[in-house]
């Protein structure tokens, strides 16, 4: 089996990088999603990682040095696709920052759940 290979990219417009990216898919693959939904950028890839902690510190370290205008992301947060353990389960019981129901997303205040479990 192949081992599955983790993907920061960047996306440049008149020669400023405007977005910077993670994927496990093959960067093409996910080239040709960006172009068809509305962004014009020259995607290239930056680096190459064996596992998603490394991509998404790199994605993040990037984001910083950059502050690329088409990216919202102001903190690292959960990897959403990752298994928590049941210590992690457990210490956001009852925290109002984030969803009761998957305890995977943050929510904003005054709400329970993510829109994703509303």
């Amino acid at each position: 089996m192949k081992a599955r290979t983790h993907t920061v990219y960047k996306g440049e417009l008149d020669g400023q990088v405007v977005y910077i990216g993670t994927t496990i898919q093959k960067p093409e693959d996910r080239f040709r999603w960006h172009k068809a939904n509305g962004k014009p950028f020259k995607f290239t890839v930056v680096r190459t990682f064996d596992n998603s902690q490394e991509m998404l510190a790199e994605e993040f370290r990037l984001i910083q040095k950059y502050k690329p205008k088409f990216n919202k992301i102001v903190h690292r947060q959960q990897n959403f696709n990752g298994k928590l353990s049941t210590d992690q389960v457990q210490e956001r019981v009852g925290l109002a920052g984030w969803c009761q129901s998957c305890f995977k997303r943050r929510v904003n205040p005054g709400y329970a759940a993510c829109r994703f479990c509303s």
